[in-house]
């Protein structure tokens, strides 16, 4: 059983608007901490800041999109098995290859869902700790 109360969740978007939502989502559903990044380079100093258990991260932004702030992230000790979901519009097979090669954990198409958001989370830290 994932204790939803207990994880730590990083939100990496570059719209704001967009993460005050899954925020709010991640807080609706039970989960006890949210941080944020504005971009991939933030994200990756705020996973090695923070530590979060899961990444909630946007496929589309700039400058470092998702597949760049991945890539770096796998590269690092610490981020080489950090589960990570991806938030993105466009569910296609190449968008769908590229992150399969960077060992995405999952995918969440927008909008985003509470219920399917929460099922990601808990299937990716099962899968984790399984």
């Amino acid at each position: 059983m994932v204790d939803l109360g207990a994880l730590k969740v990083l939100v990496i978007d570059d719209q704001e608007f967009v993460r005050t939502i899954v925020k709010k989502m991640l807080q609706q559903v039970g989960v006890g901490t949210v941080v944020e990044a504005h971009d991939g380079n933030s994200g990756l100093e705020t996973v090695e800041r923070e530590r979060p258990d899961v990444v909630v991260c946007d496929v589309q932004m700039r400058p470092v999109d998702g597949f760049g702030f991945v890539k770096s992230l796998r590269a690092l000790p610490f981020g080489r098995d950090l589960p990570v979901i991806m938030l993105t519009a466009h569910t296609d097979a190449t968008t769908v290859g590229r992150a399969k090669e960077l060992d995405v954990n999952a995918f969440l198409a927008k909008p985003v869902l509470p219920p399917a958001l929460k099922d990601k989370i808990v299937k990716v830290m099962s899968d984790a700790r399984g």
